[in-house]
């Protein structure tokens, strides 16, 4: 039986969202019977489906599709480069390998089959609202159960799928901002964002909960702008209105919710939590070398030299501080070259198409790095590298390269 085209494009867009996303869910007590780690399985799977691609002439290469893996392979070369100096062993060998092989194929893949076609970005953007949208009913679920205590949806914590709730919300805010064009899309994007509003709000995610709000704030901001909402004194005047009562409205329920309790401890000082990254951010400043500040201690070595002083898995929760540490200027300017040209590609295709996809993952990219700038590692980033491969995608790109095999006929986009 043939696969057909859309099956395939479907396919393969489904998989790599799974595999991206299945740090959320793999810890799921009824996934354990799994004999392979689901990461491993999802991203194999991924490559299978992505050489089929190749083989039925389904994958065109775009300079942005190219030159956006090369820049990432130049700050993963490096960073693998400095194990010559680190003091780290045990987690530079594990930070690495999972920079490559997991965090290096979530880029690459976003950027050569998702980015390359206008339907596998479509069916990507799909699945990775339905993520949001199943994580954020596990949720609710826990929640109901918890009784006020510490939430594990799918068996792992709050934050990381606060952050995939975060990424569907979005995507259900900006379709609901910027199209509206299908009534039935329309309807569950409403439900989903109200389902994935609440659920992040009961999380206990502070971060996720502050950066997804800014980002719907430039997503309305947008929408008023390019005209795909209302923008005249009245709609002015409507939005302040309906801001004002959801204002009173979160007032009233703000001791009942997990994670507006979390935001309010704020106001007393900042916390435990976010105390002990204040520390983080102090110590990683003060233990700044000059003599090794150009290329950095070495990947891993932030844990061996500041917290806790031998070589386990931790990180300054802060994507600039750990990069400017461990791999120094070299690394960050690295790094800066890679988001610089995603965002670069995104404007300027925008500025000559004017598509709303262009908007939608600028305010992806925006929302993850603020979550990178307070929370996790390189690779607990994962999220932010994959809307980064996928910001490859240009609608007025010439292709560089077919990867048709010479049988193969020529076929739509």
């Amino acid at each position: 039986m043939r696969l057909h085209d859309e099956d395939l494009d479907a396919a393969v867009a489904v998989c790599y969202v799974a595999f991206v996303f299945s740090g959320v869910y793999k810890s799921a007590w009824y996934l354990e019977w799994s004999p392979i780690d689901l990461t491993v399985l999802l991203g194999g799977i991924t490559v299978g489906l992505s050489a089929l691609l190749v083989a039925t002439g389904r994958l065109e290469l775009t300079l942005p599709s190219v030159v956006i893996p090369t820049l990432f392979g130049l700050f993963a070369g490096y960073a693998v480069l400095s194990g010559l100096w680190t003091p780290s062993t045990e987690y530079y060998f594990f930070k690495s390998l999972r920079l490559v092989g997991v965090t290096g194929l979530a880029l690459g893949a976003g950027a050569v089959v998702v980015a390359t076609s206008s339907r596998r970005l479509r069916y990507a953007g799909f699945a990775t609202a339905g993520v949001g949208f199943v994580t954020a009913l596990e949720m609710l679920y826990r929640y109901q159960r918890a009784g006020g205590g510490e939430l594990s949806p799918f068996g792992t914590n709050y934050l990381i799928t606060g952050r995939a709730i975060g990424l569907g919300l979005l995507l259900a805010v900006g379709y609901l901002v910027l199209s509206r064009e299908d009534r039935t899309l329309t309807i569950a994007a409403l439900f989903g964002a109200v389902t994935m509003s609440y659920a992040l709000l009961v999380s206990g995610a502070r971060g996720p909960t502050v950066a997804v709000a800014g980002s719907i704030g430039l997503l309305v901001l947008a929408g008023i702008v390019l005209g795909t909402l209302p923008n005249g004194r009245i709609a002015l005047a409507g939005y302040g209105a309906v801001g004002l009562v959801s204002l009173i409205g979160f007032a009233t329920v703000a001791r009942q919710l997990r994670g507006i309790q979390r935001l309010l401890t704020l106001a007393d000082g900042p916390g435990r939590s976010l105390g002990l990254r204040f520390g983080y951010w102090t110590n990683t400043f003060d233990a700044l070398n000059p003599a090794m500040l150009l290329f950095g201690e070495g990947l891993g070595a932030w844990p061996v030299l500041i917290d806790p002083g031998y070589d386990t898995r931790y990180y300054p929760h802060n994507i600039v501080l750990e990069v400017l540490f461990e791999l120094g200027i070299v690394g960050l300017v690295l790094l800066g070259a890679l988001f610089g040209y995603a965002l670069l590609n995104a404007a300027r295709d925008w500025l000559e198409y004017e598509e709303t996809t262009h908007v939608v993952l600028g305010v992806l990219f925006a929302y993850m790095l603020v979550n990178a700038m307070v929370t996790g590692d390189l690779n607990d980033n994962r999220f932010l590298f994959a809307i980064v491969g996928v910001m490859a995608y240009a609608v007025g790109s010439r292709r560089i390269s077919s990867l048709r095999s010479v049988s193969a006929p020529s076929k739509a986009r």
